[in-house]
């Protein structure tokens, strides 16, 4: 990934001192985050979970996660910050909460498992680095940090995937255990209001110098809520924070996406500049659409 461009936009007044204050301190965390989440496939789902397609699941994600850490002390290198950041959260109180509540977090009973389930897949890989995603993809928006917002882009791909998995994995889990029973529910409802106030209190720090161009804390903030809303969603839960209702038998979405501009980076299609990017960064038309059918791959085969 080429980041001399970054490197330019850094060291100039293209990032202005609050942007580069921000970026640092979502930088402190960042990998520290990708660590954790690691360190929890490794060390909490793969000892319990031992149907070798979940096994191999989870040793996906695992590597996937050691990419996402290389990337970003790839960035911090590049970018000329020390070491030394890579531990820099636990002087900040804001992040140490966040990393000891995620150790908080075990897999003694099947209860315990279905609230880290829930913890790690749908409120931290699916809405706190969500919440820190937003605020990077901000910059490239404003023609700013390409490089960084490739590598975010590329990271938010991966965390979608690992969020649904998990996530089916959660209601598999329910239906073979039956785990989640109101208390567990009311339990992970509580989770989910404790990590939107930990990454509230982190996008404060966050924006700690003042004003960011395209975005404010407040909207951050309203983020996160619509996120931890739509996971909530997804986990057959209840939400709390008034941007979905139960309806009918399923949900309904009360509140318009808090911001738009990030919908359309999400879901764009990606263009490479052949001239400048890898051949593995470009789309095939045969691994698009459905591989079964009239209109499937396999289809094709026939009619060429």
């Amino acid at each position: 990934m080429p980041l001399g461009a970054d490197l330019k936009d850094w060291a100039s007044d293209r990032v202005t001192d609050s942007e580069r204050a921000l970026l640092t301190q979502i930088f402190r965390f960042f990998t520290q985050s990708d660590i954790e989440v690691g360190d929890n496939y490794l060390k909490r789902y793969i000892p319990i979970f031992q149907p070798l397609t979940v096994q191999m699941m989870m040793a996906a994600f695992t590597n996937m996660e050691t990419v996402h850490i290389d990337a970003y002390a790839l960035l911090l290198k590049t970018l000329g910050m020390p070491k030394t950041e890579f531990e820099a959260f636990r002087g900040y109180s804001e992040m140490r909460a966040k990393a000891d509540y995620m150790h908080e977090f075990g897999v003694d009973t099947v209860a315990d498992v279905a609230r880290t389930l829930a913890m790690f897949g749908a409120f931290t890989e699916g809405m706190a680095l969500f919440a820190s995603f937003a605020m990077l993809l901000n910059f490239p928006r404003h023609n700013k940090m390409n490089g960084m917002g490739q590598i975010v882009s590329w990271s938010v791909r991966d965390e979608s995937l690992h969020c649904e998995g998990i996530i089916k994995l959660f209601h598999e889990w329910n239906r073979e255990t039956g785990a989640v029973t109101r208390s567990v529910r009311d339990d992970i409802v509580d989770v989910a209001k404790t990590m939107v106030k930990l990454e509230e209190n982190f996008v404060d720090l966050a924006f700690g110098l003042g004003k960011i161009e395209g975005m404010r804390p407040e909207q951050i903030h309203t983020y996160v809520r619509y996120v931890a809303d739509w996971r909530l969603t997804q986990l057959r839960i209840a939400p709390v924070f008034g941007f979905f209702e139960a309806k009918e038998g399923g949900f309904t979405q009360l509140k318009a996406h808090p911001l738009p501009w990030l919908v359309e980076i999400l879901n764009g299609v990606e263009h490479a500049n052949f001239f400048e990017q890898r051949a593995t960064e470009y789309s095939k038309a045969a691994s698009r659409g459905s591989w079964d059918g009239e209109d499937g791959v396999w289809a094709a085969f026939g009619r060429t």
